[in-house]
């Protein structure tokens, strides 16, 4: 350091120690461990992937890239499983576009594909969007046999404006109560943090809902939660997650792929070591929060959400993984 203007300054501080606490000749007196052990984090092994390929609302002017007809939709579909998701949720469309629970509409998208999977497809039903209740949950009795689960939203929202959905104790609590009788798990979908308090009320308390309990978190769309940035995603997530868990600690908790964070929820359900996670078309239609790229079907979705979930280690799950979740609750 000859010449260096900082020697003196230096030379000024030789009387001061600084080194690791563990002197040297003690470091090296044995061979040992020297990093403190940490325990392992309580999460599963398994991720499951469940995709959805259309829904009710999103339309080929919001996306062009969104598929109508039986065939677009069954196709979507296959491709997904070969990619691997393990799991299908579907709505169907009728000729115009619009949403419809036309059951034969639903025969040509479901039994070619458990068919063809037989058992190694899990089939999520569609009991929603009927004139009454009874319209809404026949899909639920004409499929007995086939559909594993069915979701139950607890939620009152209005979308982009245009489609508002309604919900009351009266309809919830009957929902519920019919899907489980018939044999099949209900999926308890939330869409606020006030849900919660539903789910409670109406549900929890009652001890209507069979434990362990199954949710599904479906927030960042407009009028679902609120989640604009990195910082309202992880907040909103994380408090309904731990919420949920104080309600029943062996519930199992998926997250839906949904609104402008698309593909970055997947990793977040991955550390926060939900069951996995619903991804699709159905409420997306951006591939990534920060980037205007749509999405072009649901396949590439699932082929980007497997190689994050082998990543950061977990393995994709099987339907049989989605089923031991289902029955014993989303902790290993």
């Amino acid at each position: 350091m000859t010449n260096s203007p900082y020697e003196e300054r230096l030379a000024k501080l030789k009387h001061l120690p600084q080194r690791y606490a563990t002197p040297k000749e003690t470091f090296y007196a044995a061979p040992r461990k020297s990093w403190v052990a940490q325990e392992r984090w309580d999460m599963p092994k398994t991720f499951v992937i469940k995709v959805a390929p259309v829904g009710a609302f999103i339309m080929k002017e919001d996306n062009p890239n969104q598929v109508y007809t039986t065939k677009e939709i069954r196709e979507q579909i296959l491709a997904s499983l070969e990619a691997g998701a393990c799991a299908f949720h579907t709505h169907v469309r009728d000729e115009r576009g619009g949403h419809t629970l036309d059951l034969e509409l639903y025969h040509e998208v479901i039994d070619p594909i458990k068919e063809k999977y037989g058992d190694k497809v899990l089939v999520c039903g569609c009991p929603e969007g009927g004139a009454t209740l009874a319209d809404s949950l026949m899909p639920v009795v004409e499929f007995k046999d086939v559909l594993e689960t069915a979701p139950v939203t607890v939620s009152a929202v209005n979308l982009a404006g245009e489609y508002s959905r309604c919900t009351t104790v009266d309809i919830i609590r009957p929902s519920v109560e019919f899907i489980q009788d018939i044999g099949c798990k209900p999926e308890i979908v939330l869409h606020n943090l006030g849900d919660i308090s539903m789910v409670k009320r109406w549900l929890i308390d009652s001890g209507v809902l069979e434990k362990p309990a199954y949710f599904r978190l479906a927030v960042g769309n407009p009028g679902w939660g609120y989640i604009e940035d990195p910082y309202t995603m992880f907040e909103c997530i994380t408090y309904m997650t731990r919420e949920l868990r104080k309600l029943d600690p062996d519930c199992s908790i998926m997250l839906d792929m949904a609104g402008r964070a698309g593909l970055f929820l997947v990793p977040m359900a991955i550390m926060l070591g939900l069951i996995g996670a619903r991804i699709g078309m159905e409420d997306s239609i951006y591939m990534y929060p920060h980037k205007d790229e749509i999405i072009k079907d649901n396949a590439s979705l699932v082929r980007h959400a497997v190689a994050v979930v082998e990543a950061l280690g977990r393995k994709v799950g099987t339907a049989d993984d989605y089923r031991k979740f289902l029955r014993e609750g989303g902790r290993e």
